[in-house]
C-alpha cells in the first residue's frame, strides 16, 4: 500500500492594524483547508520579523498602518519582500481603493489587489489559485 503525502499547506501572514480586520481574516483563515494561518502585524517593523520568522507563501497587505504614518505604509513593504521573497504572493487588501493605489501596488510588484468592504469574499478563491511554493520561501537571514 503507498502512502500519499498530505500537501503542505499555504502559509499565510497578515498585515493589518485594526483589530477587527486582523480577527476576521484570522477566522476566515483558520477555516479554508489547505491554509495555515501564522499571525498578523500591525506595523512594518512587526511584519519584516513576522515573515523572516515563519516565511509565508502568502503576504495580505493593508495600505494605511497607523504606526507607521506619515513616514510608511503598507507599500514600503512591497519591494523588500519581492527582492527578498520572489516567490511570495502579496495581495493588498485596504479601503484604500483608487486607481493611483491599485496601479501603484501592482507596478510595485503585489499580486493582487482587493477593497476591504467589497472584495473579502474573493479571498478563499485566490488563495485555492495560489501554487503552494513552501519550498521556494526561503529568506536572508
Amino acid at each position: 500500500m503507498t502512502k500519499t503525502r498530505s500537501p503542505v499547506p499555504i502559509k499565510v501572514v497578515t498585515v493589518d492594524d485594526s483589530q477587527l480586520i486582523a480577527e476576521r481574516l484570522q477566522t476566515l483563515l483558520s477555516e479554508l483547508e489547505g491554509v495555515q494561518f501564522l499571525g498578523n502585524a500591525r506595523n512594518i517593523a512587526s511584519a519584516l520579523r513576522l515573515i523572516n520568522d515563519q516565511k509565508p507563501n502568502v503576504v495580505m497587505l493593508d495600505i494605511h498602518l497607523e504606526d507607521d504614518a506619515p513616514l510608511g505604509n503598507g507599500m514600503t513593504l512591497i519591494p523588500p519582500l519581492r527582492k527578498t521573497y520572489p516567490d511570495m504572493k502579496i495581495i493588498m487588501l485596504t479601503n484604500l481603493t483608487g486607481d493611483y493605489y491599485q496601479t501603484k501596488c501592482l507596478s510595485m510588484g503585489a499580486h493582487y489587489f482587493f477593497d476591504k468592504t467589497n472584495d473579502f469574499n474573493k479571498i478563499p478563491e485566490t488563495l485555492r489559485k495560489i501554487p503552494n511554493n513552501a519550498e521556494k520561501i526561503v529568506g536572508i537571514e
